[in-house]
Protein backbone atom coordinates (compact mmCIF):
# COMPACT_ATOMS: atom_id res chain seq x y z
CA UNK A 1 0.00 0.00 0.00
CA UNK A 2 1.84 3.23 -1.17
CA UNK A 3 0.62 7.19 -0.98
CA UNK A 4 1.75 9.52 -3.09
CA UNK A 5 1.64 13.58 -2.07
CA UNK A 6 3.76 16.57 -3.60
CA UNK A 7 3.48 20.12 -2.72
CA UNK A 8 5.70 22.97 -3.38
CA UNK A 9 8.40 23.13 -1.38
CA UNK A 10 7.75 25.80 0.92
CA UNK A 11 4.35 24.63 1.02
CA UNK A 12 1.45 22.92 -1.22
CA UNK A 13 0.58 26.65 -2.97
CA UNK A 14 3.59 28.97 -3.56
CA UNK A 15 2.20 32.14 -1.71
CA UNK A 16 5.52 34.39 -2.00
CA UNK A 17 5.05 37.90 -3.43
CA UNK A 18 6.29 38.92 -7.18
CA UNK A 19 8.31 42.07 -7.67
CA UNK A 20 4.94 44.08 -7.95
CA UNK A 21 3.88 42.43 -4.43
CA UNK A 22 1.45 40.44 -5.92
CA UNK A 23 0.94 37.45 -3.66
CA UNK A 24 -0.22 34.09 -5.61
CA UNK A 25 -3.66 33.19 -4.30
CA UNK A 26 -4.03 30.56 -1.36
CA UNK A 27 -6.31 27.72 -1.99
CA UNK A 28 -7.52 24.81 0.76
CA UNK A 29 -4.72 22.62 1.34
CA UNK A 30 -6.85 19.31 0.80
CA UNK A 31 -3.94 16.88 1.15
CA UNK A 32 -4.08 17.40 4.99
CA UNK A 33 -7.62 16.17 5.34
CA UNK A 34 -6.51 13.05 3.14
CA UNK A 35 -3.06 12.40 5.00
CA UNK A 36 -5.07 12.72 8.46
CA UNK A 37 -7.88 10.69 7.12
CA UNK A 38 -5.27 7.87 6.55
CA UNK A 39 -2.85 8.10 9.18
CA UNK A 40 -6.11 7.40 11.22
CA UNK A 41 -6.45 4.16 9.18
CA UNK A 42 -2.88 2.60 9.64
CA UNK A 43 -1.87 4.38 13.08
CA UNK A 44 1.42 2.43 14.24
CA UNK A 45 1.94 1.03 11.10
CA UNK A 46 5.53 1.59 10.20
CA UNK A 47 6.42 2.81 6.56
CA UNK A 48 9.30 3.74 4.81
CA UNK A 49 9.12 7.35 3.06
CA UNK A 50 10.87 8.59 0.27
CA UNK A 51 11.24 12.47 -0.73
CA UNK A 52 12.66 13.93 -3.65
CA UNK A 53 13.30 17.63 -4.48
CA UNK A 54 13.97 19.86 -6.93
CA UNK A 55 15.78 23.03 -5.28
CA UNK A 56 15.59 26.07 -7.72
CA UNK A 57 18.28 27.99 -6.01
CA UNK A 58 17.91 31.09 -8.17
CA UNK A 59 14.46 31.89 -7.30
CA UNK A 60 15.20 31.69 -3.76
CA UNK A 61 17.97 34.50 -4.39
CA UNK A 62 15.40 36.54 -5.95
CA UNK A 63 12.78 35.71 -2.69
CA UNK A 64 15.87 37.10 -0.62
CA UNK A 65 16.64 39.75 -2.68
CA UNK A 66 12.48 40.93 -2.62
CA UNK A 67 12.93 40.66 1.82
CA UNK A 68 15.43 42.82 2.34
CA UNK A 69 14.50 45.40 -0.59
CA UNK A 70 11.53 45.64 1.60
CA UNK A 71 12.75 45.44 4.73
CA UNK A 72 14.93 48.82 3.55
CA UNK A 73 11.67 50.24 2.04
CA UNK A 74 9.42 49.81 5.53
CA UNK A 75 12.49 51.50 7.61
CA UNK A 76 14.41 53.52 5.21
CA UNK A 77 16.69 55.04 8.35
CA UNK A 78 19.85 52.57 8.50
CA UNK A 79 18.91 50.66 5.65
CA UNK A 80 22.44 50.70 3.81
CA UNK A 81 23.19 47.21 4.42
CA UNK A 82 19.74 45.74 3.64
CA UNK A 83 20.27 47.58 0.22
CA UNK A 84 23.61 45.97 0.10
CA UNK A 85 22.03 42.58 1.03
CA UNK A 86 19.20 43.07 -1.76
CA UNK A 87 22.20 43.92 -4.60
CA UNK A 88 23.96 41.01 -3.96
CA UNK A 89 21.45 38.78 -3.70
CA UNK A 90 19.69 40.17 -7.10
CA UNK A 91 23.39 39.36 -8.45
CA UNK A 92 23.05 35.78 -7.11
CA UNK A 93 19.67 35.25 -8.86
CA UNK A 94 21.00 36.35 -12.07
CA UNK A 95 24.35 34.02 -11.94
CA UNK A 96 21.96 31.21 -10.09
CA UNK A 97 19.33 31.50 -13.16
CA UNK A 98 22.31 31.40 -15.91
CA UNK A 99 23.03 28.27 -14.32
CA UNK A 100 19.83 26.89 -14.13
CA UNK A 101 18.97 27.89 -17.83
CA UNK A 102 22.86 26.28 -18.94
CA UNK A 103 22.34 22.89 -18.21
CA UNK A 104 19.34 23.00 -19.71
CA UNK A 105 20.66 24.54 -23.04
CA UNK A 106 24.09 22.49 -22.53
CA UNK A 107 25.01 19.01 -22.36
CA UNK A 108 29.11 20.10 -21.20
CA UNK A 109 27.70 22.86 -18.93
CA UNK A 110 29.50 21.33 -15.86
CA UNK A 111 32.76 22.16 -18.04
CA UNK A 112 31.47 26.25 -18.46
CA UNK A 113 30.91 26.62 -14.47
CA UNK A 114 33.90 28.28 -13.84
CA UNK A 115 33.18 31.04 -16.54
CA UNK A 116 32.19 34.40 -14.74
CA UNK A 117 28.43 35.10 -15.21
CA UNK A 118 29.12 37.84 -17.40
CA UNK A 119 30.94 35.39 -19.99
CA UNK A 120 28.04 32.99 -19.34
CA UNK A 121 25.28 35.64 -20.04
CA UNK A 122 27.26 36.59 -23.52
CA UNK A 123 27.31 32.74 -24.34
CA UNK A 124 23.92 32.25 -23.69
CA UNK A 125 22.60 35.23 -25.17
CA UNK A 126 24.51 34.08 -28.40
CA UNK A 127 23.55 30.97 -28.35
CA UNK A 128 19.96 31.81 -28.24
CA UNK A 129 20.63 34.79 -30.44
CA UNK A 130 19.56 37.32 -28.13
CA UNK A 131 20.52 41.23 -28.98
CA UNK A 132 22.59 42.56 -26.09
CA UNK A 133 22.48 46.58 -26.56
CA UNK A 134 24.73 47.19 -23.12
CA UNK A 135 23.85 50.88 -23.64
CA UNK A 136 20.52 50.37 -22.46
CA UNK A 137 18.48 48.72 -19.91
CA UNK A 138 18.50 45.81 -19.02
CA UNK A 139 21.30 44.94 -19.96
CA UNK A 140 23.15 48.02 -19.13
CA UNK A 141 22.15 47.62 -15.25
CA UNK A 142 23.18 43.96 -15.52
CA UNK A 143 26.94 45.00 -16.53
CA UNK A 144 26.22 47.44 -13.06
CA UNK A 145 25.03 44.60 -11.11
CA UNK A 146 28.12 42.36 -11.99
CA UNK A 147 30.83 44.74 -11.41
CA UNK A 148 29.29 45.45 -7.94
CA UNK A 149 29.12 41.51 -7.39
CA UNK A 150 33.09 41.54 -8.35
CA UNK A 151 33.76 44.08 -6.19
CA UNK A 152 31.99 42.90 -3.12
CA UNK A 153 32.80 39.22 -3.74
CA UNK A 154 36.88 39.75 -4.27
CA UNK A 155 36.55 42.41 -1.91
CA UNK A 156 39.69 44.32 -1.06
CA UNK A 157 41.37 47.32 1.42
CA UNK A 158 42.02 50.49 -0.24
CA UNK A 159 43.10 53.46 0.26
CA UNK A 160 41.01 56.77 -1.11
CA UNK A 161 41.50 60.53 -1.36
CA UNK A 162 39.96 63.50 -2.57
CA UNK A 163 41.08 67.06 -3.01
CA UNK A 164 38.40 69.67 -3.26
CA UNK A 165 38.18 73.83 -2.55
CA UNK A 166 35.54 74.71 -1.12
CA UNK A 167 34.68 78.23 0.63
CA UNK A 168 35.05 77.94 4.43
CA UNK A 169 32.36 80.05 5.60
CA UNK A 170 29.97 78.17 3.21
CA UNK A 171 26.85 76.45 5.15
CA UNK A 172 28.11 72.95 3.60
CA UNK A 173 31.37 72.98 4.98
CA UNK A 174 31.07 71.07 8.13
CA UNK A 175 28.75 68.63 6.28
CA UNK A 176 31.58 68.11 3.53
CA UNK A 177 34.24 67.99 5.78
CA UNK A 178 32.03 64.76 7.40
CA UNK A 179 31.57 63.07 4.38
CA UNK A 180 33.10 59.92 3.93
CA UNK A 181 34.70 59.06 0.82
CA UNK A 182 33.23 56.36 -0.58
CA UNK A 183 34.30 53.08 -2.79
CA UNK A 184 32.20 52.48 -6.16
CA UNK A 185 30.84 49.61 -4.64
CA UNK A 186 29.33 51.69 -1.80
CA UNK A 187 28.37 54.27 -3.78
CA UNK A 188 26.16 51.41 -5.69
CA UNK A 189 24.46 50.67 -2.66
CA UNK A 190 20.94 53.06 -3.23
CA UNK A 191 17.42 52.61 -3.03
CA UNK A 192 16.93 53.79 -7.15
CA UNK A 193 20.24 51.06 -8.01
CA UNK A 194 18.41 48.32 -5.81
CA UNK A 195 14.77 48.76 -7.44
CA UNK A 196 16.56 49.10 -10.95
CA UNK A 197 18.15 46.02 -10.46
CA UNK A 198 15.53 43.73 -9.72
CA UNK A 199 13.16 45.20 -12.58
CA UNK A 200 15.91 44.84 -14.82
CA UNK A 201 17.08 41.22 -13.76
CA UNK A 202 13.28 40.36 -13.88
CA UNK A 203 13.20 41.14 -17.43
CA UNK A 204 16.36 39.49 -18.48
CA UNK A 205 15.29 36.48 -17.15
CA UNK A 206 12.16 36.36 -18.66
CA UNK A 207 13.97 37.32 -22.11
CA UNK A 208 16.24 34.28 -22.00
CA UNK A 209 13.25 31.84 -20.80
CA UNK A 210 11.13 32.66 -23.25
CA UNK A 211 13.82 32.91 -26.19
CA UNK A 212 14.72 29.30 -24.38
CA UNK A 213 11.62 27.44 -25.41
CA UNK A 214 11.86 25.39 -22.59
CA UNK A 215 8.46 23.70 -21.68
CA UNK A 216 7.28 22.64 -18.30
CA UNK A 217 9.99 24.99 -16.30
CA UNK A 218 8.22 27.76 -14.91
CA UNK A 219 9.88 30.90 -14.02
CA UNK A 220 11.13 32.06 -10.68
CA UNK A 221 8.86 28.45 -9.48
CA UNK A 222 10.77 27.33 -5.75
CA UNK A 223 10.75 23.49 -7.02
CA UNK A 224 8.74 20.50 -6.17
CA UNK A 225 8.93 17.98 -3.36
CA UNK A 226 7.50 14.58 -3.87
CA UNK A 227 7.01 12.32 -0.71
CA UNK A 228 6.35 8.62 -0.80
CA UNK A 229 4.88 6.64 1.77
CA UNK A 230 5.05 2.51 1.52
CA UNK A 231 4.05 0.95 4.48
CA UNK A 232 5.73 -2.16 5.61
CA UNK A 233 4.44 -5.57 6.25
CA UNK A 234 2.94 -5.77 10.25
CA UNK A 235 5.46 -7.92 12.63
Amino acid sequence: MAFDFAGNSRGTVPIRPTTNGVLYPRVPNYWDVITYSIIRGVAKRKAEVSKERQANTYAEMWHASYVMLEKAKETPEGSYYQLMASLIFTAFTLEAFLNHIGQSIFKCWDDLEQLSPLRKLNLIAETLEIRKDEGKRPFQTISKLLRFRNDVAHGKTVHLKSTDQITVVDSEFDQHMRDSLQTPWEHYCNLENAERAREDVEEVCHIIHRTSGLTGDILFSFGLQVSSATLLPED
